[in-house]
């Protein structure tokens, strides 16, 4: 926290603001109408007047900006005399120091002084006693100022006094130039030039550098020139930039306190205005700095969290160095922003809730034309219409360009800073456990936040871990990373994004400020807009070891919350009436074989998936998911036409004529076949609901150190397991109703799996075209 603002962001800091305009009402003019604060804009409050204030000692006065320090004991002085002020009365000639940059200026200007006698005296009334002359010795200055080649004041004289003070009620002596009109060039100083005329015989004293005691230069008119703007990223997040332009450069502006306030309206939006719970981001000391045009210091800062969209304000208070310590607030900005509602993509993921269950309804109505079946069957079929509106609900958006915000990293190949090797996430996830990237745009105050927020991680975590970071945004240069790459000093390699963004694109976050997480098999295992703090990337490097939570257990609350609908339906018995077995099973010989195949179905489909993520195919994996889609297209309408998958049956059978003979007497092969269906379509609405679950559960573990292998099959086994386990809750949810579920199940056994076909099918052609418009095209 910067010095000076150590009030906390608390319900003292408000009341403080909200009374700062009763309190700086003699020096600021509030200029803020209905008018200005309809809408997004900005409202500054400036000082009325500025100040260049004598300094240092009597051998070594100066102009300079910064206010006295709190004494009320003179720091500098010059001793004039009636004899010196007659022989030599120059007492003061100097200057400021030179302009930073150029400087118009237009008002009025004062040279104020402060003098008095040594110490408190009548003395100089009774010198002149001659009739017709001033009633005492009076005191005079004349004043010489100019603003660079522009004379302003040339000996004009100020007020004359009667002197009979010391410094602790010293005398006030004035002269003004009315309606200054000059221009100053970058370089250019500020001259004065002080004469006394004094003609008491005591000695007279010009002082400087008290509290109350301000001698110097008054300036009424616009000195300073600040800027204040803000920015949007595609997360909404919001990044403030403060411009402090003075003639004498940044440093003019002192320390600074910024809030964001919000959401509000247009017309609430004042200076300390806002409840507490508005207020959602305090800031002080920038987050960094950058240089701006004409070479101008930028201070940088970036909100901790997105903005919801809705309307919001930077309340903003400044201190300038030349104005009294004692406020709060020289000068004070309300800037009005909106932050919009995220752009709606081309087709929203609502359309596939409507689009699969119509799908099926049509189905029906197609099939009633050719023959009427029993109202059971109907009934059957709207039901797992409705059960499918689970699965279509957690489909993907289809938008042009979106990344996969659940899957693999994108695949990059880029140069690093200073047109150094050619470096590639692949060689970076062959030699590390996992890959923190750090997206920034060029000069964002989060790209050294990172820096930070990454030394820290790499001391707290004892795994082999490689961090990179990656300059992105469109257009990126080399030049425009040189004054970070020396703060960097090599520590991580500082890459540069292709010209057109494509890599930052492709990431969940988009082309902007993120930290993102990505595990050994190349799966973003968590990611965070702007930046992410040490223990927090710790945290998701140790979970990416571990599968990043996908586990067996995960497995169960995620289809019992999304997909067990689909599942009961479609397990309901074939068989009309219960049938025994004629000779003595092993105990649980039903369930158990329920069990083994429905494994058999899940592990069709993952031990595939979970063998490409273990040989580290995460760069392709884009295209593997599109293949993965086709294949649940195929799958989908090989059951609505054929009402089987031949590598289904074949597998099937196979694995069935291994049973013991007493099992395959008690249950045919058709019920065993649907169990292993059963076990499919269970992998099916696993992959849609989490993509990444089996890739990330059991791939990477495998990947992950030593022991990764054996670690990884025991997680297949546990997923296989749990598949085992939820067909069989789901088989025996629907065998609950009794006859009533036997007699609908018996009537729809030909229709539920051509229906269900037909739905996923559509799902599958749904994920397909959101791949192949989003990300596949995206990454062409």
């Amino acid at each position: 926290m910067a010095e000076g603002f150590s009030t906390p962001r608390t319900s003292v800091l408000t009341l403080m603001l909200m009374l700062l305009m009763a309190v700086t009402a003699s020096s600021i003019t509030y200029a803020q109408d209905a008018d200005d604060s309809a809408g997004p804009g900005i409202t500054w409050d400036m000082p009325e007047h500025h100040m260049l204030y004598l300094k240092g000692t009597e051998a070594a006065p100066f102009l300079d900006r910064n206010w006295t320090t709190n004494t009320g004991e003179p720091l500098g002085k010059a001793e004039f005399t009636k004899t010196s002020s007659a022989l030599s009365p120059t007492l003061l000639d100097i200057q400021s120091a030179p302009l930073a940059e150029s400087f118009h200026f237009e008002g009025n200007i004062t040279v104020r002084l402060f003098a008095s006698l040594e110490s408190s005296n009548d003395g100089c009334r009774f010198t002149n006693i001659v009739p017709g002359s001033p009633a005492g010795a009076e005191t005079q200055f004349e004043v010489t100022l100019s603003l660079g080649s522009t004379t302003v004041l040339s000996q004009a004289p100020t007020n004359a006094v009667v002197m009979e003070e010391s410094y602790l009620s010293a005398h006030v002596f004035t002269v003004q130039a009315i309606d200054v009109n000059a221009t100053m060039s970058q370089g250019d100083l500020v001259s004065l030039r002080v004469d006394a005329q004094h003609n008491c015989f005591l000695t007279g004293v010009l002082w400087w550098g008290t509290y109350d005691a301000t001698s110097g230069i008054i300036l009424n008119g616009d000195v300073v020139d600040p800027l204040l703007d803000y920015s949007i990223d595609s997360n909404r997040m919001v990044r403030v930039e403060f411009t402090p332009i003075s003639p004498w450069g940044p440093d003019d502006f002192h320390q600074q306190v910024l809030e964001i306030v919000g959401p509000m309206d247009w017309d609430g939006m004042l200076h300390g205005f806002g409840k507490e719970d508005q207020r959602l981001e305090h800031f002080e000391a920038p987050h960094g700095t950058r240089v701006g045009e004409a070479n101008r210091t930028i201070l940088t800062w970036s909100s901790e969290n997105p903005l919801q969209p809705g309307r919001y304000m930077v309340d903003a208070c400044f201190t300038v160095t030349d104005q009294d310590p004692g406020q709060l607030c020289d000068v004070i900005a309300v800037l009005r922003f909106e932050v919009p509602e995220d752009p709606r993509p081309m087709v929203v993921a609502m359309w596939a809730a409507v689009i699969v269950p119509l799908g099926m309804i049509v189905w029906i109505g197609a099939s009633m034309r050719e023959a009427m079946l029993p109202i059971q069957t109907y009934g059957v079929i709207l039901l797992l219409a409705l059960a499918a509106l689970g699965p279509a609900l957690h489909l993907p958006d289809i938008d042009a360009n979106a990344p996969r915000s659940d899957g693999a990293a994108p695949s990059f190949a880029l140069l690093s800073h200073g047109g150094g090797d050619l470096v590639k996430l692949s060689d970076l996830l062959s030699d590390s456990d996992a890959v923190v990237v750090g997206l920034f745009r060029t000069s964002s105050p989060n790209a050294e936040r990172q820096h930070k927020d990454f030394e820290g991680a790499a001391i707290m975590i004892d795994a082999d871990i490689a961090f990179v970071q990656i300059a992105t945004g469109e257009g990126v240069q080399s030049v425009d990373l040189d004054t970070y790459a020396l703060s960097l000093n090599e520590l991580w390699p500082l890459l540069m994004d292709e010209a057109d963004a494509s890599v930052g694109e492709a990431f969940p976050s988009g082309a902007t400020d993120a930290v993102i997480v990505i595990d050994s098999a190349g799966f973003i295992t968590h990611w965070q807009p702007g930046t992410m703090s040490a223990l927090e990337i710790e945290k998701a490097v140790s979970s990416a070891s571990k599968g990043s939570g996908n586990n067996p257990l995960a497995l169960f609350s995620m289809i019992l919350s999304t997909a067990v609908l689909p599942l009961v339906v479609l397990a309901m018995p074939r068989e009309r009436e219960i049938v025994l077995p004629e000779g003595p099973l092993f105990p649980a010989a039903g369930s158990l074989m329920t069990a083994a195949a429905a494994a058999l179905g899940f592990g069709m489909w993952a031990l595939p998936v979970a063998l490409m993520a273990a040989l580290g195919l995460g760069s392709v994996w884009i295209w593997i998911e599109l293949l993965l889609a086709a294949v649940l297209v195929y799958h989908g309408l090989s059951v609505l036409l054929r009402g089987r998958i031949a590598e289904v049956e074949t597998l099937a059978t196979k694995a069935y004529s291994r049973l013991p003979a007493g099992y395959r007497a008690w249950r045919d092969s058709a019920s065993f076949s649907e169990d292993v269906y059963l076990g499919l379509w269970l992998a099916w609405l696993l992959w849609l609901r989490n993509p990444s679950m089996i890739p990330q559960g059991v791939g990477a573990v495998a990947r992950s150190d030593l022991i990764g292998i054996p670690l990884s099959i025991l997680a297949m086994l546990g997923f296989l397991f749990a598949a085992g386990i939820i067909v069989i809750l789901a088989r025996s949810l629907a065998m609950a109703p009794g006859g009533v579920s036997r007699v609908f199940g018996w009537l729809s056994v030909g229709m539920r799996p051509r229906a269900w076909g037909l739905a996923s099918a559509t799902l599958g052609a749904w994920v397909f075209l959101s791949l192949l418009v989003g990300p596949v095209l995206g990454s062409l």
